[in-house]
């Protein structure tokens, strides 16, 4: 369960759209060594589900009602974001 503690200011790399949402990346710093494949992480209060992980970032898929809905579908690369690993 998240929190809301936040662990860490980690930066948006990328945000790619597509046709279904878009596909986030987010350096993590040193949360990302704790982070598995398929494993959760709280950003921003919204539980991403992480698909992919490189070094000290990590990338999630976002629905089209989740960039509806949060902030997700304004941001930009070097926005900066709240980080807080989800047991």
């Amino acid at each position: 369960m998240f929190t809301g503690l936040v662990e860490y200011v980690g930066t948006v790399e990328s945000l790619e759209r597509s046709d279904s949402g878009a596909r986030i990346r987010v350096n993590a710093g040193p949360l990302a060594a704790g982070l598995a494949k398929s494993g959760s992480i709280a950003v921003n209060g919204c539980c991403l589900t992480a698909v992919e992980i490189s070094g000290e970032c990590f990338s999630a898929d976002l629905s089209g009602e989740t960039l509806r809905r949060t902030s997700f579908g304004e941001m930009k690369p070097g926005t900066r974001v709240n980080l807080s690993n989800v047991p």
